[in-house]
């Protein structure tokens, strides 16, 4: 990765537009810091949620394959309130 002012150097015999151009894809050495957030999962823990819910679907609609899937898998649509409505309630009634 090139330093800002290596790109500035590389980049001075270019017309304004090709500069201008450029200068939406900045190239450079970042500055910025990334930092693990103990509270959110990792891609692990997110890809595992996310097959856990396939197995289920596929569960669900008695499929063994995905082209069973394919031809018993029926897609609805559902409203805010009746998802709402499917929630568990927060207190007992």
């Amino acid at each position: 990765m090139a330093s800002a002012r290596a790109v500035a150097a590389r980049t001075s015999n270019d017309g304004a537009f090709d500069r201008a151009r450029k200068a939406l894809f900045e190239e450079g050495i970042s500055s910025s810091r990334m930092y693990i957030d103990p509270a959110r999962p990792g891609v692990e823990d997110l890809l595992d949620e996310i097959i856990a819910g396939v197995r289920s679907s596929f569960t669900y609609a008695g499929a063994s394959s995905i082209s069973d899937f394919a031809d018993r898998a029926v897609v609805g649509i559902q409203s805010a309130s009746g998802y709402a409505e499917g929630r568990p309630l927060h207190t007992s009634w």
